[in-house]
């Protein structure tokens, strides 16, 4: 009788778990990333504070299919970095987490955190999200969803968006929360946006739009103190006073030909920071511009790009005129991408990670010992690149990168704005597909910018600089 029950209740586990099985499968993507750089001289001067580290990282992307067109989304980071929460730079090669390092016979535990998490409803004529999910625009020069395989970092909303879409057209309203100190209201940062856009694949043709307003209550604007006196221009007193409001429109165009094509990308900024500089409110008048173009290989192993833009810097004697690309638009693999110097040229202070975030403890963060954290700001810039393909796995690659200041740092008769040149040469080798391994050689020759103008603020120095890179991604 006990085994006859006993076979009852096995033969109905089958039949629900089979049921289950047909009504809801996973899916699962991801990818590892390895990387070893070195940056000979980023003070440019001495001593050099010289950067040697390595790089571990991996992330999961599972799906759940719970019905049709009914997907639950994740994204698992393995490996992460503790002094860039929130980022998926990855682990530092030799770091070492337990109590006694010199003695531990291991490395210790690193941690691993979900940063998305969202549903995603598809339908015939559009698609409802739900959750903290991605998000990126245009060429990801102001947002970006971190999908590259080197990118060390990303955008992520709590938000509900519908995606309405009538032929090549979609328009995409969105509704969330940057920020929540509790479950109660008001201590929030809250945004709202619509993005509409016009994408023809086969045409190559690309037009979209994005708008978008957050505001965000005063007790949760946790400026740090160097991004307050970024805002403030070193003047004092210098502090959150007010709520802050900021709007932001971004732009895209983009088309495309078998000989040639262009995408270009602009965004403006306005509105209230919170912060009050004596007694007057710092306003955010700030705006970037990036164009890029393509000239195909065709039938020949030779192939053309050129990346040109600007930003804004902090030129203004009330507002913060300064603006900053997102730190995963790399123009060129040291400047604008990792700190340089001893000045904030770029007024990127505003915009800067810090460790740790607690305000009572000193930034620990600084020229040598920081990763690929910088952002274009007041600056423009002109980057030519020449590809040559050596065969179907190897491809050689050289960029040269000009660029000089918008406003000279500090705002002197004898400050300069020539940032000077850089070389970067780039053997990329492809394997197999999903599979690639990247060598940089980046050559820095500054210019006078760096030096910071004359007298008791200048002679910062701007020797010359070199920096190796070599990186290897695998997605699946």
């Amino acid at each position: 009788m006990l085994k006859a029950h006993f076979l009852k209740v096995l033969g109905l586990s089958i039949v629900l778990t089979s049921t289950a099985a047909q009504a809801m499968s996973l899916d699962w993507s991801g990818g590892y990333r390895a990387e070893w750089v070195e940056v000979d001289k980023p003070s440019l001067t001495n001593p050099t504070e010289r950067k040697a580290y390595g790089l571990n990282y991996l992330y999961l992307t599972p799906k759940i299919i719970a019905a049709d067109g009914i997907n639950i989304i994740s994204r698992f980071d393995v490996f992460n970095s503790e002094m860039y929460p929130g980022s998926q730079l990855g682990t530092i090669w030799g770091m070492n987490t337990s109590d006694v390092a010199a003695t531990s016979g291991n490395q210790g535990p690193a941690t691993v955190s979900a940063s998305q998490l969202y549903l995603s409803v598809n339908q015939e004529f559009g698609s409802l999200k739900v959750g903290r999910m991605p998000f990126d625009f245009g060429l990801g020069m102001l947002y970006s969803g971190g999908n590259g395989s080197f990118d060390h970092w990303y955008n992520t909303r709590d938000m509900v968006s519908y995606k309405v879409i009538v032929g090549d057209w979609s328009l995409t309203p969105m509704l969330g929360r940057m920020y929540a100190n509790d479950f109660g209201q008001g201590n929030n940062q809250t945004f709202w946006g619509a993005q509409l856009q016009y994408e023809n694949i086969e045409a190559k043709s690309l037009m979209g739009v994005y708008v978008e307003q957050k505001k965000g209550a005063r007790t949760t604007l946790n400026y740090s103190d160097a991004q307050k006196a970024a805002y403030c221009a070193g003047a004092t007193p210098c502090d959150v006073a007010g709520d802050m409001s900021i709007n932001t429109t971004s732009f895209v165009i983009g088309r495309g030909w078998d000989a040639f094509g262009y995408k270009f990308e602009g965004a403006f900024q306005s509105g209230e920071t919170g912060i009050r500089r004596g007694t007057e409110d710092v306003k955010m008048d700030g705006f970037g511009l990036a164009a890029e173009l393509y000239f195909p290989a065709r039938e020949s192993k030779w192939d053309y790009s050129f990346k040109l833009g600007m930003a804004t810097g902090d030129s203004d004697s009330t507002n913060f005129s300064g603006f900053a690309f997102n730190k995963n638009y790399d123009v060129a693999m040291l400047m604008f991408n990792h700190r340089l110097g001893g000045a904030d040229l770029f007024n990127t202070n505003a915009v800067k990670p810090r460790y740790p975030s607690d305000q009572t403890q000193p930034d620990q963060l600084s020229v040598g010992n920081s990763a690929d954290d910088e952002s274009v700001g007041n600056a423009y810039y002109l980057a030519p690149t020449v590809n040559y393909t050596i065969n179907e796995r190897f491809n050689l690659r050289n960029t040269l990168i000009y660029a000089q200041l918008m406003n000279a740092v500090p705002n002197s008769v004898d400050a300069k704005k020539d940032l000077g040149l850089e070389w970067d040469i780039e053997v990329v080798y492809k394997p197999i597909e999903r599979v690639q391994w990247v060598n940089q050689l980046g050559l820095l020759f500054p210019g006078e910018a760096w030096k910071n103008g004359t007298g008791t603020t200048g002679n910062k120095g701007n020797d010359f600089t070199f920096g190796f890179a070599s990186k290897a991604a695998i997605s699946f």
